[in-house]
């Protein structure tokens, strides 16, 4: 048995939870304020802050004139920081938004003098794949964590395994965070708890030291453990007790490969039920926060891109802000939406804040670009590192259908009158406040005309000829002086020229621009035709059922029957955990169906299925549905284009129940299979039917996915982390079952079906039930395909182009790229951002299988490490191959 037990006193602490960031601020920093004067009065102390960054920027953005006593302690090693930004969730965001929390991380306990080199993870709820080949390209080769390591873990270090192979030591918590606290907690029993613990642990621990971490969540450290420590250990007793920070305990333990391989191992994620609740349902509670989530990575990661190769000005600190903002909303009690309402309001501001920086950037850039061709020429900027033919969205003006190339559909024609009133003479001088320059009602002033008491604007998107201002002015102010009364009445129209909304085909490569007009865009092979009840190209048929589910059918021979069916389920749980409740009360069957064709292509196809549903109210207080219903519209858009091997679907409703859970079903090519996939976290993991338990919660087997989820060759391609369940249905083949949304009115509840204690206090969230919240879903769906297909597909579902019309005098050359970049193949470029004065491209291989990297680019480049350190100084990239789950970082300098 060990002779050693280490004291690691820490705090965990929830950055944001029950109560909002502000309210646990106020509290950390008097917890600091008393640490700190505990730290300097007690050399032997040590304390472990919670391995994020963000507890002390919290703090010192408070206390300021503290940062020298912080600084003197970090340096020290008496107070470790670091090295994440903040402990997130490891599933509630991409992949390189947890590069990006490292990162972040990392420079702000650097500029404390010392960042703790261990990947600290304590709460998460599981961990995804590919942290360990995150840390090890940090340099971080320990990990300590506590949720979902495996049963057949029985020691208290294993070897963490990424896809890639890349591996790190890790320290099982497996006791939780807190397992040194009973050694504490009645004064004067330290003697006899301490030897009764490592007792207790042996089997764990053998002749290595015991780890007992002494803190829990939002807890302040004891004042006298010092004192205690040392007055146990005057007695000569057994085990000798220590103080240490983690990284300082850790240090003892080699990380060498020999040593990772002799230790037992874990492969990839872990999302085991068997030692520690997992928590899944986070993953479907407040699902606009998860949209609004990604939708800001995704804005965020194009304006990086669109920057680097045609960006003039300097947008650092931008993006610096930008990425702080979206980081900060990962946290495990943030973007998952567990914490109380007040909290998921300032994570959701937090996080849209994120969005309309990427907006401003892109809407920036985009301008500067737009002046190399004229407004009859549309720019458009493909965000993917894959070539495509894409359809953007624009406003054409005086359509003439006849002059139309055949690259164009009209869509809605848009209104021309913006305005129509009668005014008193000695109201028109109003006029004139309505124009700033020459922009009137949101558009370009191109000319006007006076009447007999009538006055007509001609404006337009974009301007043409000359507008005096002055002029104008002056006949207005002529028009009033001669009407001394003001009483005569005018008649005043502004008229926009005859404009359609349409869709433009254009053919562009990976992160570059390609110019297209209306007379210019390229013809389709490949049309979309659509019926009243479906939608075609060559590569796929959806028909529309009876019923409003939907039959997809491939060139290849491979189909589905009955996709997109809807199925509403009672939820007695909480945010943490779905509570199944009345089985028998599941609503699955529509009370109308309505099919309306919306587009009729050939780019573009769209069918809408308005389907009503009457759910149950409520749950009544025996935990069972309510007899009286509301109804649930939902309306669901099928579309496809041409050349896309997908069919994209858009699920709207606004919810009118309370307690439920809804789910759309997606049938795959087969029934018993006995595993899924899903890709997200910059890697693809397989998992069985079954979850493992063990502890006190029931392991359903939903699984979070961020960029699709496959059973067979049938693969749903999402937006943002979305929870799914590989199911079995009446009718034989398994489904993908997809939650849309789950409606819960409490954060925790006391007494739960299927976990055994409370995951947090039995708080009233409202917000959380989503009344009268409109929910909107993106997602795709693939037939008859590969994941090699599925992970291409899956980037192009994520990344529509941008598209901004010519504001310049003529059609001049277009901007060049700062450097051409060329990309074929299955590896996906996953970040393409300037980092001080060079570029960084990184690339990701999602197939277990190794791949060329296929990607050709001028100038010379060198691979580094997700420090930046520079690994191969030589990089080939004609040659390079990308180890399957592998990530490639390659930098070079901007010329």
């Amino acid at each position: 048995m060990t002779s050693e037990i280490v004291v690691v006193p820490h705090t965990h602490w929830d950055r944001e939870w029950y109560e909002p960031h502000d309210v646990f601020r106020l509290r950390l920093v008097h917890m600091l304020d008393r640490l700190i004067g505990i730290l300097e009065a007690e050399p032997e102390y040590r304390f472990t802050l919670d391995g994020q960054a963000a507890a002390i920027e919290d703090y010192l953005e408070m206390r300021p004139d503290m940062r020298d006593r912080v600084v003197a302690l970090v340096e020290r090693e008496q107070l470790s920081v670091g090295p994440f930004l903040i402990l997130l969730d490891e599933f509630g965001c991409d992949g390189e938004t947890i590069i990006r929390n490292l990162e972040l991380g990392r420079a702000a306990s650097a500029r404390l003098g010392r960042t703790m080199p261990v990947g600290y993870l304590p709460d998460m709820f599981g961990h995804a794949a590919q942290m360990p080949q995150i840390l090890s390209g940090f340099g971080i080769r320990h990990s300590a964590l506590w949720r979902g390591v495996p049963a057949d873990i029985a020691e208290h270090a294993f070897s963490w395994v990424a896809p890639n192979g890349d591996a790190v030591r890790c320290e099982y918590l497996f006791d939780g965070y807190g397992n040194g606290l009973d050694m504490f907690a009645l004064p004067g029993q330290l003697p006899e708890l301490a030897p009764d613990y490592a007792a207790r642990t042996a089997s764990w621990y053998g002749d290595d030291p015991v780890l007992a971490m002494l803190g829990t969540d939002h807890s302040a450290p004891p004042e006298d453990l010092a004192e205690v420590i040392r007055d146990y250990d005057a007695g000569g007793r057994e085990p000798h007790l220590s103080i240490a920070t983690l990284d300082g305990h850790l240090a003892r333990y080699a990380t060498d490969a020999a040593t990772l391989a002799a230790l037992p191992q874990v492969h990839g994620e872990m999302r085991s039920h068997a030692r520690g609740n997992l928590l899944p349902g986070v993953f479907s509670i407040r699902t606009n926060l998860k949209r609004e989530m990604a939708r800001s990575e995704q804005a965020l990661t194009a304006a990086e891109r669109l920057d680097l190769m045609y960006g003039t000005r300097d947008h650092r600190s931008f993006f610096d802000t930008a990425w702080y903002r979206i980081v900060e909303s990962t946290a495990h009690d943030s973007v998952t939406g567990c914490g109380v309402d007040a909290t998921a309001e300032q994570v959701g501001t937090r996080i849209h804040t994120a969005g309309h920086i990427a907006r401003g950037v892109i809407d920036t850039v985009l301008r500067d670009v737009s002046a190399a061709v004229s407004p009859a020429q549309h720019l458009v900027f493909n965000p993917s590192g894959f070539a495509r033919r894409a359809q953007v969205e624009v406003t054409l003006h005086g359509v003439d259908a006849g002059s139309l190339s055949a690259g164009v559909q009209l869509l809605d024609p848009l209104t021309t009158v913006l305005g129509d009133e009668r005014m008193r003479t000695a109201d028109l001088p109003k006029i004139l406040r309505r124009i700033h320059g020459r922009e009137l009602f949101g558009q370009q002033i191109n000319g006007y005309e006076w009447g007999e008491r009538s006055l007509r604007f001609q404006v337009a998107e974009s301007p043409q000829g000359v507008w005096d201002l002055a002029t104008f002015t002056v006949e207005l102010e002529g028009r009033v002086a001669a009407d001394a009364a003001g009483d005569d009445v005018w008649h005043v129209e502004t008229i926009a020229d005859p404009r359609h909304r349409a869709l433009l085909a254009v053919d562009v490569d990976g992160l570059a621009l390609a110019a297209v007009g209306e007379t210019t865009a390229p013809s389709s092979a490949d049309a979309v035709t659509v019926t009243s009840g479906s939608l075609s190209n060559g590569a796929l048929t959806a028909t529309v059922n009876a019923d409003g589910t939907v039959r997809i059918d491939g060139a290849d021979g491979s189909s589905i029957d009955g996709a997109l069916a809807l199925v509403d389920d009672g939820d007695c749980g909480d945010s943490y955990n779905y509570g199944p409740a009345d089985a028998a009360s599941a609503v699955s069957a529509p009370s109308s169906v309505e099919v309306t064709v919306l587009e009729e292509g050939p780019l573009r196809g769209r069918i809408r299925i308005r389907r009503v549903y009457d759910l149950p109210e409520r749950l009544d207080a025996d935990r069972r549905r309510s007899t009286a219903t509301v109804p649930l519209v939902t309306e669901t858009t099928i579309e496809l284009r041409e050349g896309e091997g997908f069919l994209r679907v858009g699920i709207d409703y606004v919810n009118t129940a309370s307690d439920h859970r809804l789910r759309v079903l997606v049938p795959v090519d087969g029934a018993g299979l006995d595993s899924s996939r899903s890709a997200g976290q910059y890697g693809t993991t397989v998992r069985g039917r079954e979850a493992e338990g063990g502890w006190g919660e029931f392991p359903l087997p939903t699984y979070p996915a961020y960029r699709f989820a496959a059973a067979g060759s049938t693969a749903v391609l999402v937006q943002k982390l979305s929870e799914y369940e590989l199911v079995s249905t009446a009718d034989a083949p398994d489904a993908l079952a997809v939650t849309l949304s789950r409606s819960v009115g409490m954060m925790s509840v006391n007494v739960h079906p299927l976990r055994d204690e409370p995951a947090g206090s039995e708080i009233p969230v409202p917000g959380a039930q989503y009344l009268g919240v409109a929910v909107h879903t993106d997602l795709a769906i693939l037939v008859g395909a590969d994941d090699a297909t599925a992970v291409r597909a899956a980037d192009l579902f994520r990344h529509d182009p941008l598209v901004v019309r010519g504001s310049g005098e003529a059609d001049g050359p277009l901007p060049e790229a700062a450097f051409p970049v060329r990309l074929s193949g299955d590896v996906v470029l996953e970040s393409a951002r300037r980092v001080g004065t060079e570029a960084e491209l990184r690339f990701v291989n999602y197939l277990t299988e190794e791949r060329e990297l296929a990607f050709t680019s001028p100038g010379d480049w060198a691979r580094v490490d997700l420090a930046g350190e520079v690994q191969d100084g030589a990089f080939d990239a004609a040659a390079a191959r990308a180890v399957g789950g592998g990530m490639l970082s390659i930098r070079r300098a901007i010329d």
